[in-house]
């Protein structure tokens, strides 16, 4: 729980804290000891170096598919960074806290979604060219109590992206004194996509709803949004979610990125044969968002939701919308 608080804490200062954040995809391989076996691996990787020589990053970790064993999950990070060849090479070590959703195979062909904590730890080299992209290779190795080991090796490729002093699209300049800019106004947007359910086949069916968003400060924003989930055949939700977000903003304030968490509220219309129970119900959410601005109103944007249930009917929730913005 310590350490939880901390990390917690970590990203509570990062905003003030950030100078420069890479963001990166790597692909490679899984392999663990203790299922002797190996399968496909990636990450999605948001970095901030906020004062040499440490760094702290936030990382969604595909571990493959296993015979008996389908885990994937968040982690955040704490990292120690060596530039070396006039820091155009950056050898790093980073260790942290591993959220993880495994699903599990039962006897009988049935399947858990298991959740847990794992300490997680990292090694990345880092080659920066003299533009923003630059490539990488990590080794990361995942080490939960009770469920299985394993390591990632992974190759990849990322982007840089540096601050730009009051950047504010199409906004006049901040009085002095006067708080800075909010990353998010006030949004409304409808979406569209498909929901996945996760257990061994990962049957897959048509989500929808509406999001409103507000920004909270600079870097945080709150949501409250209508979810609905349409497998045909295992998942028929519809339900309230709502969830804070840290979020920032790139390229003249033109490209977002976020991470967030909640609480989903939802009506169950569909529930396992002889399962019982009160088809209201509660779930986690943990969410990553990226959008893009077309003008100071108009945007699009991209939602990777995890519905973290305690029944075995976790989802990935992936949508599409185009929303309207009203600038504060």
């Amino acid at each position: 729980m310590r350490v939880r608080r901390l990390l917690l804490l970590s990203f509570l200062l990062l905003p003030r804290l950030s100078q420069a954040q890479d963001l990166s995809f790597l692909a490679g391989m899984t392999d663990s000891v203790d299922t002797g076996q190996s399968s496909y691996a990636w990450q999605i990787d948001l970095r901030y170096t906020f004062a040499d020589p440490f760094a702290l990053s936030a990382s969604w970790i595909n571990e493959g598919h296993f015979d008996d064993h389908h885990r994937d999950g968040f982690a955040t990070r704490l990292w120690g960074r060596l530039p070396l060849i006039e820091r155009r090479f950056v050898v790093a070590f980073g260790a942290g806290v591993y959220r993880y959703f495994d699903t599990q195979t039962r006897p009988g062909g049935s399947h858990a979604n298991v959740h847990g904590w794992a300490p997680v730890y990292g090694l990345t080299g880092t080659w920066y060219t003299t533009t923003p992209w630059f490539a990488l290779f990590g080794i990361n190795h995942i080490h939960p109590a009770g469920d299985i080991d394993s390591t990632q090796y992974l190759l990849g490729a990322g982007y840089r992206f540096g601050k730009e002093p009051g950047d504010r699209m199409h906004a006049s300049p901040a009085a002095p004194g006067s708080p800075p800019p909010k990353t998010t106004g006030l949004e409304v947007m409808p979406f569209l996509g498909m929901t996945v359910h996760n257990d061994l086949e990962s049957r897959h069916g048509l989500a929808g709803g509406v999001e409103f968003r507000k920004g909270i400060s600079r870097h945080f924003d709150g949501t409250l949004s209508w979810i609905s989930e349409d497998n045909g055949e295992e998942i028929r939700r519809d339900g309230l979610g709502s969830q804070i977000w840290f979020v920032d903003a790139f390229l003249g304030r033109r490209l977002t990125l976020g991470v967030g968490a909640g609480l989903y509220a939802f009506y169950d219309r569909f529930r396992p044969a002889g399962g019982g129970g009160d088809p209201f119900d509660v779930a986690g959410l943990l969410s990553l968002t990226t959008s893009w601005r077309f003008s100071d109103r108009w945007f699009t944007r991209i939602n990777w939701n995890r519905v973290a249930t305690d029944n075995d009917r976790d989802s990935d929730i992936f949508v599409l919308g185009v929303g309207y913005r009203w600038v504060e």
